[in-house]
């Protein structure tokens, strides 16, 4: 065992078995959990300086419309999981843990497993203009750790809003996102610099809604599969194909 590993497998065994219980009743209820206790100091110290040493180095602009989620928008720098991997630091170490893992599985009731398209294992995304975004969309896969590096201030945007028991229409996206926002309640958290936050993705709507003004939100974004996902042919990666396009080529050359 690897001294990451030792050191959070060490820390979570300490956590209140009722703290977790009342996680996965919020998960249960509301298919999204905030967490500010998931590790260590040190360690999150580590996560936080190497996101901000990577985006800093290596992040790339994106400013698109995703046709598989109605044309949403992303406008964001993000970094990619082949950079992240090479750099070999805790963001790899975090996805690899097996205490992580099962620790997220007994908040969700389920087991979590490394999804199996790597692309989508860990990437860093940063809303750093008024108006950024990460428009609606749903996931491919089951489960979302979404770590937050950086904050903006409450007032200034980059909350998470979210539709949850929804399910993606990639035949008609345009028509569902459109139905589902027009007539359903919208959710909406504030998840501060150093907490993060697990959701269901593949069956929560969500979006990270437009900064303003001079702020800067910057995530670490870490995927795992379902049982179910492991074998789902009808899982598909269009959202990530067409974001990370230049990257994906270069990797398949």
């Amino acid at each position: 065992m690897n001294q990451f590993e030792a050191r959070v497998t060490e820390h979570l065994a300490a956590l209140p078995a009722q703290l977790t219980r009342l996680l996965a009743q919020e998960f249960r209820e509301h298919t999204i959990t905030q967490m500010e206790h998931l590790l260590p100091e040190e360690i999150v110290s580590t996560l936080h300086d190497q996101a901000l040493r990577l985006v800093d180095a290596s992040a790339t602009r994106r400013d698109l419309d995703v046709a598989a989620t109605g044309n949403t928008p992303r406008a964001y720098r993000s970094v990619g999981r082949d950079t992240i991997h090479k750099d070999d630091g805790p963001i790899t170490q975090f996805f690899k843990s097996d205490a992580i893992r099962s620790y997220l599985s007994e908040i969700a009731g389920e087991p979590l497993h490394k999804v199996p398209y790597a692309p989508e294992e860990y990437i860093i995304n940063s809303q750093e203009r008024s108006g950024d975004t990460h428009g609606w969309h749903w996931d491919d896969y089951t489960f979302a750790l979404i770590w937050v590096v950086e904050a903006p201030d409450c007032m200034s945007g980059g909350r998470v809003e979210f539709v949850p028991d929804t399910e993606w229409d990639k035949e008609r996206p345009r028509e569902r996102l459109e139905q589902i926002v027009a007539n359903q309640e919208i959710r909406s958290r504030y998840v501060r610099s150093g907490t993060c936050y697990l959701m269901r993705a593949n069956t929560t709507l969500h979006r990270v809604a437009p900064l303003f003004g001079d702020t800067r939100r910057t995530v670490i974004v870490f995927t795992f599969a379902s049982t179910a996902d492991m074998t789902d042919s009808s899982i598909s990666h269009e959202t990530m194909e067409q974001i990370y396009a230049p990257e994906l080529d270069k990797a398949a050359a």
